[in-house]
């Protein structure tokens, strides 16, 4: 959880900014000191979080790099998300949002940049170097980004990649429908979408991305991206899990055949929130019925 700096009178308005580079950034250090100090607290971490280089002055960007490094925080911001984001930070740098963020110390192993669907190969492997991490959000991209990520090859060049849904930027908050928007996305991508040009240049070959791949991005992808202990069953890891009940009633959830990884896309494609027996976070129980 982070507090969300945007300083730059010429982007935002006065009822909606902080006053000054110093104050954002003083806020912020005094946000992350109170979390860390809440008691018997061991899920919630403070991040620092520009809203995205836009809303920003160089001053704020500046010091909030500094700061990563002082406290050691996560850092979250949005990245080369639409054409009108990724020009912006080209006419005001020269360069791309990537290599701003770098510039200005906010590229870190516990970087998460959200959307990044403009990202260049050689912010990519910028992108990689620094082992950060994107969170892509594909239902929110196709409201706003004006075209589609290419995970397929974000993946293949080893960048660290996790689900997210931007709910202020889409619909739906389900990791369920995280997963299946990703792989209708990568469809598109793959086959491309205008019916005026040729099928054979129409889309991207090799964009496609099944739902295995995307639950893992949901799970274990989303805990690499972060460098956090969770989305795997493993020793160590924090036991956070969904109990599904594919008989419960008023359910969508259809399963047949033997196989759990037909199963498992099964529950994927069909599940909605009647399915969801229980749901548990770190070991406890936080939803759903007692179960013996």
């Amino acid at each position: 959880v982070g507090k969300v700096v945007m300083d730059d009178p010429e982007a935002c308005p006065d009822y909606y900014r902080d006053a000054s580079a110093e104050e954002a950034v003083d806020e912020t250090r005094a946000f992350i000191a109170h979390v860390r100090a809440l008691p018997d607290n061991d899920r919630v971490l403070p991040v620092i979080t520009p809203r995205f280089i836009p809303s920003c002055t160089d001053a704020a960007l500046e010091g909030l790099g500094k700061l990563a490094a002082e406290c050691d925080c996560h850092v979250q911001t949005h990245c080369s998300e639409s054409d009108w984001a990724h020009g912006y930070a080209l006419e005001r740098y020269g360069h791309t949002d990537t290599a701003a963020l770098d510039g200005f110390g906010l590229l870190t192993r516990k970087t998460v940049l959200a959307h990044s669907v403009f990202l260049t190969d050689p912010d990519m492997a910028m992108v990689r170097e620094a082992g950060a991490g994107v969170a892509h959000c594909a239902l929110s991209n196709m409201y706003f980004a004006n075209a589609v990520f290419p995970l397929r090859r974000a993946l293949e060049k080893g960048v660290h990649v996790g689900l997210g849904t931007d709910i202020s930027g889409g619909p739906s908050s389900s990791m369920f429908e995280a997963c299946r928007t990703t792989v209708q996305a990568s469809r598109l991508l793959e086959t491309g979408v205008d019916p005026n040009v040729p099928r054979e240049t129409r889309g991207h070959s090799g964009a496609t991305i099944d739902m295995k791949t995307a639950f893992h991005l949901a799970t274990a992808g989303g805990g690499e991206a972060l460098e956090l202990p969770v989305g795997i069953f493993r020793p160590g890891f924090h036991f956070d899990a969904i109990v599904v009940d594919p008989d419960a009633s008023a359910g969508s959830a259809r399963l047949f055949g033997a196989q759990a990884a037909d199963r498992l896309e099964q529950i994927l494609y069909g599940a909605s929130r009647v399915n969801n027996a229980a749901t548990f976070v770190g070991g406890d129980q936080v939803s759903g019925a007692t179960l013996s």
